[in-house]
């Protein structure tokens, strides 16, 4: 008795394998299932029967049936499909990206999926199960009453959410590629003026506050002399300065030939020092003027340039 007919594209994407193992396995169980092919077009339709020795087939066996089949086509459309899903809609939508650059955007796709949807917090593994299963629940939910499923006519009008989800996730992951790309090229011009200029001076020592404020010290323990900081923006009649910035900026002017960074864990000015300075900067794991000045809160200023 024939149950459940799944059309696939005649490539598969390993559907057809994943069905057969599911056949085998429901076999080891007692439950013997047939499987026959025929192609029509670009397409290549899978029958499922299981005999019924002339009494019918077994009550629930359907059932098993369904989620067998159901359980092999969920695993195909997120293990297998859904990279090619990505693909695809990056060929579609951001044709001007060359192939390397879609193959760096599609990594970013994955990643934004895999760490969950808004309002969950998931690791890797949980976010592809939830994905899973929600495309599982919505597959049951047909076979509860049809017999006959088209595997991409299914995708495109009973999975919406699920490709309007990799849609969101494929423009979120363009942003966030241009972003790094204009960052990278940013620290590239960064790196090009410290090349280029003369060191003004040997050493320098950066105290990160908990405040998000800055100290810039000498290999002495001194303030550095406001001449070597002329023309670095300061929070003087501007009601929103970002105390970074102004660091960075404060350290491409003097161009120190070392860099030692105080409490600077867990900072975003770190990641920037380190790319533009590169083998000039250490991080200090604690002394003297951390004890004395990291954990110490001033008035707000933003690189501190005075002895106080």
């Amino acid at each position: 008795m024939e149950i459940i007919t799944v059309g696939i594209p005649d490539h598969g994407f390993g559907v057809q394998e994943r069905l057969l193992e599911k056949i085998r396995t429901l076999g080891e169980k007692g439950i013997h299932v047939n499987m026959t092919e025929k192609s029509e077009g670009p397409f290549l339709f899978l029958c499922f029967s299981i005999p019924d020795c002339g009494q019918g087939v077994p009550a629930g066996q359907r059932d098993i049936l369904c989620y067998h089949v159901a359980s092999a086509l969920a695993d195909s459309i997120v293990f297998d499909m859904e990279i090619e899903l990505i693909k695809k809609t990056l060929r579609t939508r951001y044709s001007y990206f060359d192939e390397g650059e879609r193959e760096k955007i599609a990594e970013y796709v994955l990643d934004a999926l895999n760490r969950g949807d808004q309002g969950h917090s998931e690791n890797r593994a949980q976010a592809i199960t939830r994905r899973r299963n929600d495309i599982l629940f919505t597959l049951l939910d047909y076979l509860d009453t049809g017999d006959y499923l088209i595997l991409e006519g299914f995708m495109r009008f009973r999975l919406k959410r699920y490709i309007e989800q990799i849609a969101i996730a494929v423009d979120s992951a363009v942003d966030d590629f241009v972003m790094e790309k204009e960052y990278n090229e940013f620290i590239r011009l960064l790196k090009y003026f410290v090349d280029v200029q003369e060191p003004k001076i040997e050493e320098i020592h950066v105290l990160a506050k908990p405040d998000g404020r800055f100290r810039l010290l000498d290999q002495n323990g001194e303030s550095i002399d406001s001449d070597y900081l002329e023309g670095v923006p300061s929070e003087s009649g501007r009601g929103c300065v970002d105390h970074e910035d102004v660091l960075i900026s404060a350290l491409i002017t003097v161009s120190p030939q070392k860099i030692i960074l105080h409490g600077f864990k867990g900072k975003n000015a770190n990641d920037t020092i380190c790319r533009v300075f590169d083998t000039r900067v250490s991080d200090c794991p604690g002394c003297h003027l951390c004890k004395e000045f990291v954990g110490r809160v001033h008035a707000p200023v933003g690189v501190h340039n005075d002895k106080d």
